[in-house]
């Protein structure tokens, strides 16, 4: 009975270190083909888009009464006043003259939902709001609105006093 005996590989001068390294490559570029596919679990962002900004803001807002109206007038500031705005949003508050607001109390403000009359050139501002309260202590904040859904940062509270 003869056998065939064969000698291993590394007595003929060869060795097994060039399969262990194209094995390793092998491994290491499925691996990163397993990590390009599948980044991560969960998304990393806020859910929403971001708000849209605008810069331009009423400054100087006064507010007086005239005719059953409230006509608020102030002038506009900011790197893109007068590019882009559309139009504003009015937030009030009215408190019976009797029973005001105590001093540092907050103070609600609602948005109006009736027809706002607002005029806006270049950098002046004005708007008129037909009421139906004519005596009491209103409270007034304007932030202007662009044409792409931007809303700009609140101007200053202003109190006016109606007597009529």
């Amino acid at each position: 009975m003869k056998r065939d005996l064969k000698a291993p590989d590394f007595c003929k001068g060869e060795s097994a270190a060039p399969r262990r390294i194209s094995a390793i490559l092998l491994a290491l570029l499925f691996s990163a083909i397993l990590l390009a596919l599948f980044p991560a679990c969960g998304k990393k962002g806020p859910p929403f888009l971001p708000e849209k900004k605008l810069a331009a803001r009423v400054e100087g807002l006064t507010g007086k009464w005239v005719d059953g109206t409230i006509r608020l007038e102030g002038s506009i500031e900011g790197d893109d006043k007068g590019l882009g705005i559309t139009g504003c949003t009015v937030y009030h508050a009215w408190y019976p003259s009797e029973k005001p607001p105590c001093e540092g109390c907050p103070v609600e403000m609602r948005a109006f939902s009736d027809n706002v009359r607002a005029t806006i050139s270049k950098d002046r501002f004005a708007c008129d709001i037909p009421v139906t309260e004519t005596k009491g202590i209103w409270f007034f904040d304007v932030r202007l609105t662009g044409s792409n859904g931007a809303v700009g940062p609140p101007s200053e509270r202003i109190t006016l006093k109606v007597d009529d």
